[in-house]
């Protein structure tokens, strides 16, 4: 496969940054896939640094495909995958369920972990 440097805009900033091949070539390694990140490297770093518990709203999950999306408190939305749910069987994550989890920088942006339903569900 040939890899480039690709110009990409942070969907939290805004701010353009370059997909170095470098960057490419160490995901294909890890992963098998390359996709672009969505957050610039200053975003993901901010994103690893709030280790914290924070609470959101199922927007909608799909147990056969193994994943959803959660409406953060901001309102900005945060992917999660059925490997990163807590306990509770995936099929209780319906749309509008309160949830708490964690936030885990990956290579594609921050991602939803130790999700769990709400003392409130």
């Amino acid at each position: 496969m040939s890899y480039r440097d690709t110009p990409v805009t942070c969907e939290k900033c805004g701010k353009q940054f370059i997909f170095t091949v470098e960057e490419q070539r160490r995901l294909a390694r890890l992963e098998g896939e390359v996709a672009p990140p969505i957050l610039c490297r200053n975003c993901r770093r901010a994103a690893e640094r709030t280790p914290e518990s924070h609470k959101g709203t199922v927007k909608w999950y799909d147990p056969d495909r193994g994943y959803g999306f959660i409406i953060q408190s901001s309102g900005d939305e945060i992917f999660f995958h059925r490997s990163g749910i807590v306990a509770e069987g995936p099929e209780r994550f319906k749309d509008g369920a309160q949830v708490t989890y964690r936030v885990k920088s990956t290579a594609r942006g921050p991602q939803a972990v130790e999700v769990a339903l709400s003392d409130a569900d």
